[in-house]
């Protein structure tokens, strides 16, 4: 428990500091995303790598440095051809490579370049949204681990029937109630320090109560999706790199679907101003 604690005490220094180092240049942030990227797409990697090719990893690792770096530095449209051009490396493969090619490994090339990078996308251009973007990547990063911790907190206080015996033995529903409860009282929280200013046809508190339970939501759905990838690999955590805490994706599992959420509604409500 000590060392978990630790690490997470740790991880949210780390966090903060590149907030921080974002007001100097917003491409400080994007630099975390990249390393989010690279290391998730290696855990990944590592996971599937019984059923991956040489030249397939090679490919995956290239695409997650194009995911992140092309949607800093150009436009959409350029990262599309870059993208295209990627993906239609990984299909040759089924030609030139036919013997070690299958379709099945050709599938989960294609899943490691969507999970974690091409979703990572989304806090990318978050991070762009201009005035908006610090009150976006707020909800993105504290929502979910408000999420988390109040799950746990109430999953190991109330027990109770389980949520997804056969996917996550150890969620239970109450665990889940007391993420959604979490993740919702993270969001009042940064209406309150950061949010009162903003004008909505509703009331603004509101706007973040529920932006906080459609985030508690993912967040949740997100560790599920993460659960079910380790599960089916055989792997208790993703990776090592945090003691006490697993690997990289073990940690931005629910983040990188409430990230989704955040950028797109952001996006259009933005657009209707």
């Amino acid at each position: 428990m000590l060392k978990r604690t630790i690490t997470g005490i740790v991880l949210v220094a780390l966090v903060t500091g590149f907030f921080f180092l974002r007001k100097i240049n917003v491409l400080y942030f994007d630099i975390m995303v990249a390393i989010l990227a690279f290391l998730g797409t290696f855990e990944m990697i590592r996971a599937l790598k019984s059923k991956l090719t040489v030249p397939e990893m090679c490919i995956i690792g290239l695409y997650a440095v194009i995911a992140i770096a092309f949607n800093a530095f150009f436009e959409f449209k350029v990262f599309a051809l870059a993208a295209l051009v990627v993906v239609m490396a990984l299909l040759s493969l089924l030609v030139f490579d036919n013997k070690k090619t299958t379709l099945e490994n050709t599938g989960l090339s294609l899943l490691c370049m969507l999970y974690p990078s091409t979703v990572l996308i989304t806090m990318i251009k978050a991070n762009a949204l201009g005035e908006y973007s610090l009150l976006a990547l707020l909800l993105i990063f504290i929502v979910s681990p408000c999420a988390d911790v109040f799950a746990y907190i109430v999953g190991i206080t109330f027990k109770g029937k389980k949520l997804c015996p056969e996917i996550s033995p150890k969620k239970t529903i109450s665990g889940a109630v007391g993420g959604l409860i979490g993740g919702i009282g993270g969001s009042i929280a940064i209406y309150y320090i950061v949010g009162q200013k903003i004008e909505t046809a509703v009331p603004a508190i509101l706007v973040f109560a529920l932006f906080g339970l459609v985030c508690s939501l993912l967040t949740e759905f997100g560790d599920l999706v993460e659960s079910v990838i380790k599960r089916k690999t055989g792997i208790k955590d993703m990776g090592n790199i945090f003691p006490g805490h697993g690997g990289i994706l073990d940690r931005i599992d629910g983040i990188l679907f409430a990230s989704v959420f955040i950028f797109y509604a952001f996006d259009i409500i933005i657009a209707l101003l």
